[in-house]
């Protein structure tokens, strides 16, 4: 399925799109986390959480929860890349901080009841904006270019 907000694919199970948060048709299944009763209109594309239009940061036209540090997140830092589990998240940042890049990781795994809204479960690595060209030549020396272009890699 595509986004009719971002054009990002999806597969057709998915309720929220995985790029952008939001929601591909009305959602009477889903509700907003902060708010009981009130149906979801998108997800937080870092945490995953379920928000209606009430308690939804919009940036870039991608939907964020009210934790503001979610939606400064991609201001100051670009997503690199996903893995599979928190273990090789942090082993991946460990090794890009040890290579002197800033580099994070978040998961929404955290918040297991809706972590798989949408079909992109994995656990995303970021990097420092300005930092994005080093951290992706270090992951090429690493043989992981295919974690670079978006693909979830096992380490």
């Amino acid at each position: 399925m595509t986004c009719p907000s971002c054009q990002a694919v999806n597969t057709k199970a998915a309720l929220f799109c995985a790029a952008c948060g939001h929601a591909f048709r009305d959602q009477d299944e889903v509700e907003c986390e902060n708010h009981s009763g009130t149906n979801a209109t998108g997800v937080c594309i870092i945490c995953g959480k379920p928000v209606c239009d009430d308690c939804s940061v919009g940036r870039e036209d991608k939907v964020y929860c009210d934790d503001v540090a979610h939606s400064q997140l991609t201001t100051a830092y670009t997503k690199l890349g996903a893995v599979t589990t928190e273990f090789e998240a942090d082993l991946l940042v460990k090794n890009l901080s040890m290579n002197g890049i800033v580099a994070l990781y978040h998961s929404p795994k955290r918040f297991s009841q809706f972590s798989c809204l949408t079909d992109n479960c994995s656990i995303s690595v970021f990097v420092k904006t300005e930092m994005i060209v080093e951290a992706r030549h270090l992951l090429e020396e690493m043989g992981l270019e295919d974690f670079i272009i978006g693909g979830t890699i096992r380490l």
